[in-house]
């Protein structure tokens, strides 16, 4: 299943202190790193990096960089310096498989090095629709929000992030109260229902 291309839609200039943070962090492992790394980025991270030149955007200061999937796998017991940056950041690797999650999520990743500045470092961003997934099992107040904030700018098209969403709930074991948060929090964010029942 093919996700909509959001190139056009992406940040020209990261402008947010938010977002110029994690990009002072971000381009200090980059120049740290004595051969290519890869690595795929969800959480509030990819929000931030996604909203890098949204103005009115108010986003807390994330403590880590949550990393759902790299290449090598050492890269998540590198050392960098944390205190680079104010208040300090860490890689913090964590498979998101294990949140709700399109199979085919790598397929439809964005590269974001470019606009971060990164040469030896790769760095990819879960697709806003499965970023969102992502944030949906959770349905606290920030990852709604999040979801909002990404829906806005990103998602033209509902109906696509319903399929993607039925989608991965079939790969992915919900039980009763998981599926209602889940139905919940896409209401809240897509302004629609959505009906799991059949699918889990």
């Amino acid at each position: 299943m093919t996700t909509p291309d959001i190139t056009s839609k992406l940040p020209h200039a990261v402008t947010l202190p938010q977002t110029l943070r994690l990009q002072t962090f971000l381009q200090h492992a980059d120049q740290k790193l004595d051969r290519p790394w890869s690595i795929t980025v969800y959480g509030s991270a990819a929000v931030a990096i996604y909203l890098a030149d949204e103005r009115g955007y108010e986003y807390g200061y994330t403590r880590d960089i949550d990393i759902g999937f790299m290449e090598p796998k050492e890269i998540g017991a590198k050392t960098f310096d944390t205190e680079i940056v104010d208040p300090p950041l860490h890689f913090q690797p964590y498979d998101f498989t294990l949140w709700l999650l399109h199979p085919d999520w790598k397929e439809s990743t964005v590269d974001v090095s470019k606009l971060l500045g990164l040469n030896t470092l790769t760095m990819c961003l879960l697709h806003p629709i499965d970023l969102i997934i992502t944030k949906l099992e959770r349905a606290g107040d920030q990852d709604l929000e999040d979801g909002i904030l990404i829906r806005e700018r990103y998602i033209t098209d509902v109906a696509e992030a319903r399929s993607r969403t039925i989608e991965a709930a079939k790969y992915h074991p919900i039980s009763p109260r998981a599926r209602s948060q889940i139905e919940y929090a896409f209401e809240a964010i897509f302004e629609e229902s959505i009906d799991l029942e059949s699918f889990t």
